[in-house]
């Protein structure tokens, strides 16, 4: 058996509804049901929890669609980088000659000290290159050093 429920609602609230069951081809009597019941007879969202709902969804779209945008300039410049590494690298192994097998120990020594103070030099210019901390600055400025 079928039961008939009554709801008084203003000609808003219905027309509304009404324009949201055309929109998905179903009559009206059955959209308020699946609202109703579309959760396991838990309630549907309200009204404005659905438009909460789908405005969040733009925001975090919009968050996404920004960050990635924002992120491309980036990844451009990193691939840039990678292409000069591996140029780099191409061109320094095709000009130096092999090292002799007698040579290879104290070569390999010199190389990782070599490489330990171009990693200092480049760890100091970042070092350098990084804003000031304002109790640094300070302290700085007292000393009659610049930050």
């Amino acid at each position: 058996m079928r039961r008939q429920v009554t709801a008084y609602m203003s000609d808003e609230e219905f027309s509304r509804l009404r324009d949201e069951a055309d929109e998905r081809g179903i009559t009206l009597s059955r959209y308020i049901k699946e609202r109703l019941f579309h959760n396991g007879g838990e309630g549907a969202l309200t009204y404005s929890d659905s438009i909460l709902a789908a405005t969040e969804k733009r925001i975090v779209e919009a968050q996404r669609s920004a960050l990635a945008q924002g992120l491309k300039p980036l990844a451009q410049q990193l691939t840039t980088l990678l292409a000069m590494v591996d140029q780099f690298a191409l061109s320094v192994l095709s000009h130096l000659p092999e090292i002799p097998e007698s040579h290879r120990k104290q070569a390999l020594a010199s190389g990782q000290r070599r490489h330990r103070g171009w990693r200092a030099e480049v760890e100091e210019t970042l070092r350098q290159m990084e804003p000031a901390a304002p109790s640094r600055r300070k302290a700085a400025s007292e000393s009659g050093e610049h930050a």
